[in-house]
C-alpha cells in the first residue's frame, strides 16, 4: 500500500494502477507457436531487403546494335555486255566507256570530235584553195599558148595526155601544168605560174591536215577500243563463246597501203 501511496503520490491514476497490478500477478509468457514470425539476424535481413530492392528495381533496356544492309537486300547491279560495249565504242569512241560506267570514255569522245571538227576545217580550207588555184590555173594557163611556143605540141603524145587528164582527171591535169617543164611554156609569165604553186601547196597542205584529222581518229578509235577491252577484262567481264576479237595487219615495205585494224566477228 505504501508503493500504491507512492505511485499515487507521483501521479498516476488508480486505474492504471490497477493495470499494473494485473500484469504483476499474470504468468509467464508461453512459447510462441511454429506459425508465428521468427526473428532473424540483422545480416540476413540485409540480405533480404537487398534481394527486395533488386527485383524493385527497372530492368536495363538491351542495347540494339544497327544493322547493316545486307548484300542481299541490295540488288546487284547489271553486268555490262562487253560485245555491245566494244561495238559502241567502234561506233563513237568513248559511248562504250560511258556504256560500262568508265568516266574516261569523255576523254576519247571529246578527241574524236576533236579530229572530226579538224577534218572539216582543214578540209573546207583545202577546197577552198582548190577552187582558187583552178581557177588562176585558167587564167594564166592556154592551150593554145602550148602550142604556139614553138614545139609544135599539137598531136603528140604529150598533148594527148594533157587533153585526157583535162577530159578524166582534173587533179592530174592542174598538177602536171604547174609540175612538168614540158608545159611550162603554156603559161603567161613565170611568175605566175609560182604564185599558181604557191596557191597550190597550201590548197595541198590543208587537205594532208584533214586526212591526218582522220587518222587520228581512226587512231582513237582503235585505242579506245583495246583500252575499253583490257579494263572490262580487268574486272571480270569476258567475250562468250560466240564473240571472237581478232587483229589484222596490213604491212608492205614503203608503201602507202600500211594497215591494222581491230575487228569483233559474233556469230548469230
Amino acid at each position: 500500500m505504501q508503493g500504491t501511496h507512492y505511485l499515487t503520490s507521483r501521479g498516476l491514476s488508480t486505474p492504471v494502477l490497477a493495470a499494473l497490478a494485473l500484469l504483476a500477478l499474470s504468468p509467464a509468457a508461453s512459447p510462441a507457436s511454429p506459425l508465428e514470425f521468427k526473428s532473424e539476424s540483422p545480416v540476413e535481413i540485409l540480405l533480404a531487403q537487398r534481394a527486395i530492392a533488386d527485383s524493385s528495381a527497372l530492368p536495363t533496356p538491351p542495347v540494339v546494335e544497327p544493322v547493316a544492309e545486307s548484300d542481299a537486300d541490295t540488288e546487284p547491279a547489271p553486268q555490262k555486255s562487253i560485245a555491245k560495249a566494244f561495238f559502241m565504242n567502234l561506233a563513237v569512241p568513248g559511248a562504250g566507256h560511258i556504256y560500262a560506267g568508265k568516266k574516261r570514255g569523255w576523254a576519247y569522245l571529246g578527241l574524236e570530235v576533236a579530229a572530226w571538227v579538224g577534218y572539216l576545217h582543214y578540209h573546207d580550207l583545202g577546197k577552198q584553195r582548190e577552187t582558187e588555184f583552178e581557177n588562176y590555173a585558167d587564167s594564166h594557163w592556154e592551150l593554145q599558148r602550148w602550142y604556139d611556143s614553138g614545139g609544135q605540141w599539137q598531136g603528140t603524145p604529150e598533148d594527148s595526155l594533157i587533153l585526157y587528164f583535162y577530159d578524166h582527171n582534173k587533179q592530174q591535169y592542174y598538177e602536171d601544168i604547174g609540175k612538168i617543164s614540158t608545159y611550162w611554156p603554156g603559161w603567161d609569165s613565170e611568175g605566175n605560174r609560182s604564185v599558181y604553186r604557191g596557191i597550190r601547196a597550201r590548197s595541198n597542205n590543208f587537205l594532208k591536215n584533214a586526212n591526218i584529222a582522220v587518222a587520228g581518229a581512226f587512231v582513237n578509235r582503235i585505242v579506245s577500243a583495246a583500252d575499253l577491252l583490257h579494263s572490262m577484262k580487268k574486272h571480270g567481264a569476258s567475250l562468250d563463246a560466240n564473240t571472237k576479237l581478232r587483229f589484222n595487219v596490213h604491212t608492205k615495205p614503203f608503201s602507202k597501203d600500211n594497215a591494222i585494224g581491230l575487228v569483233l566477228v559474233r556469230r548469230i
